[in-house]
């Protein structure tokens, strides 16, 4: 038994010798797909045959392709801060951000030695990243989709797919509102629910959004919705994509109260989230919600909050005091333990 061990340990010091030198030379990523051309190549030219041959278990199909570094999917309303904390998580500026709609694509943004930039098409098309199934959802999603491949990231060992802010459309608000009156399972059982589905879908976004998202969702490692205090869980799309695309994802799913630091008053923060939490029971067949992660990104009411000098015009989170003290606001110790909240989402 000690033989067949020692045997096999030195079977396998040609490739431990490969994995370090390699390491040493290459990015976490290259080497990654490194690993994976590798693998595809002993599938193809050893387990395959032998597989073939002594009808073994394994499928009788082409090695799959998996995508080359774990992802997080960033989903939610339009203007909750999914650009904005990508920015803030990456150390630079990748993505545009505003108070208006600012993209209507699927970013993957992935680290590189230089910046550049690829259509839908190209990247889809390229066997190295894993994303060819989406060609299945047709030219509106390929013109949709976009890589950004940057340098110099904060993290340079995974990827993160910005989505399309969710906003309200006749269809979806009329679809959200049937689902919560409960007459939306008496329209499925119409013979014409799954055509007028369909033809919703297209007429939305050109293409199956909640199918996308269901897609991306189950391929994810860490699935991140994003809720911001003027619309928290309002929003028709994202309940519908709550009740369809992210379910069965529940292990992977975290959901977050962002830029809770524009609340002046914490009676403003309880009706939020009383808000939210009101909506969220509505599609969540459990009588136990999930944790809600409240926080916000560093700013100039972070700033001021911490002692950095008074709060500007713009700053919520300070209030200037009757007699000239420069009292902090109701929310300012609150808010100092939520900057531990966003540790807790940067682990996750």
């Amino acid at each position: 038994m000690r033989a067949a061990l020692r045997t096999r340990a030195a079977s396998l010091a040609p490739a431990r010798q490969w994995l370090s030198t390699r390491a040493a030379t290459v990015t976490p990523a290259q080497l990654a797909l490194e690993v994976r051309h590798r693998a595809e190549a002993i599938h193809k030219d050893v387990l395959a045959p032998l597989n073939e041959r002594l009808m073994g278990p394994l499928e009788r199909r082409e090695f799959v392709q998996t995508v080359p570094l774990p992802f997080v999917l960033l989903l939610g309303n339009h203007s909750s801060g999914k650009s904005s904390f990508i920015n803030h998580v990456l150390g630079r500026t990748v993505q545009q951000t505003g108070v208006a709609p600012t993209d209507d694509c699927f970013t993957v943004i992935c680290p590189g030695t230089a910046d550049a930039d690829r259509d839908g098409p190209s990247f889809i098309g390229d066997p190295d990243f894993g994303f060819g199934p989406l060609r299945t959802f047709g030219p509106g999603l390929l013109n949709h989709v976009q890589l950004k491949v940057r340098s110099g990231l904060s993290v340079d060992n995974i990827m993160l797919i910005d989505s399309p802010g969710m906003i309200d459309s006749p269809q979806t608000a009329s679809r959200a509102a049937s689902f919560l009156s409960g007459t939306l399972a008496a329209q499925l059982d119409s013979p014409l629910s799954a055509e007028s589905q369909q033809r919703a879908l297209h007429t939305d976004r050109g293409y199956d959004f909640l199918g996308v998202t269901r897609w991306l969702a189950e391929r994810a490692d860490v699935v991140l919705l994003f809720f911001d205090p003027d619309k928290p869980g309002t929003t028709g799309e994202t309940l519908e994509c709550l009740t369809t695309s992210l379910s069965g994802v529940n292990h992977k799913l975290h959901i977050i109260l962002n830029k809770v630091d524009r609340f002046e008053q914490i009676h403003d923060f309880a009706r939020a989230y009383g808000s939210l939490c009101w909506n969220l029971a509505k599609v969540i067949p459990r009588k136990d919600l999930p944790r809600i992660y409240t926080m916000f990104l560093p700013g100039p009411a972070a700033v001021a909050a911490a002692g950095g000098g008074g709060a500007g015009a713009g700053a919520s989170l300070l209030t200037e005091a009757a007699a000239g003290g420069g009292a902090l606001s109701a929310l300012a110790q609150p808010l100092r333990s939520l900057e531990g909240v966003r540790d807790e989402v940067f682990l996750e």
